[in-house]
């Protein structure tokens, strides 16, 4: 009973989209904006290029991260827990690694300065300095 209660939990809907959080990418990145679904498919694994082909490379952050998990509600639509089930399958299927992740909002802003088609979150209390802000559409 116990286990069912904690998978309907996990299966609310998060917070609106872009609450908590804010979408940083490389500072040359062409775009001022990106969809959810964009940005699911990035994080997922199901898109591997921007529309302008530059190579997508998503940075996540450590899953005991509450911004994490905002993302992930608000972004993927599931739980951490969910994404990382999602990540074990695609692994063990052979069709897909997950993004690499970081410690916290910093090692994300440095990740994103330094590579061409870097897309992260950060908190949206942090100065997100030396990057370009996206707007988060739905």
């Amino acid at each position: 009973m116990l286990s069912l209660t904690l998978a309907l939990l996990m299966a609310l809907p998060g917070p609106a989209p872009g609450e908590g959080f804010t979408v940083v990418a490389h500072p040359e990145t062409q775009f001022s904006s990106v969809t959810r679904g964009e940005l699911s498919k990035i994080f997922l694994g199901r898109l591997r290029t921007w529309s302008d082909g530059t190579p997508a490379v998503p940075i996540d952050q450590a899953p005991e991260r509450a911004v994490r998990q905002r993302f992930s509600r608000a972004v993927l639509g599931r739980s951490v827990v969910m994404v990382e089930v999602y990540w074990k399958r695609m692994i063990f299927s052979g069709r897909g690694v997950p993004p690499d992740e970081v410690e916290n909002d910093r090692r994300v802003l440095e990740f994103v300065r330094q590579r061409p088609g870097a897309v992260g979150y950060i908190d949206a209390a942090t100065q997100p300095a030396g990057v370009r802000t996206l707007a988060l559409e739905d």
